[in-house]
């Protein structure tokens, strides 16, 4: 598996502190993506995520609402 993908852990999304700003949308749009019908970020079910670009999203999240949990 390349180094830069993790099956260990998952990126969650704290909607309570959530803005709904979507730059996590668009710098890993591979893994997030806006619910139309709720209008709450949802993390898509991978076996793997690609880590730096996960990590970009939350660096650029205004809310401080992604983190990583153990799966």
């Amino acid at each position: 598996m390349p180094q830069d993908l993790s099956e260990h852990k998952i990126p969650v999304v704290d909607m309570g502190d959530c803005t709904r700003c979507e730059s996590c949308i668009e710098v890993c749009l591979s893994v997030f993506s806006l619910n139309p019908e709720t209008g709450w970020v949802e993390v898509a079910d991978m076996e793997a995520y690609p880590v730096s670009k996960v990590e970009e999203a939350m660096v650029l999240c205004p809310g401080k609402c992604i983190s990583w949990e153990e799966r």
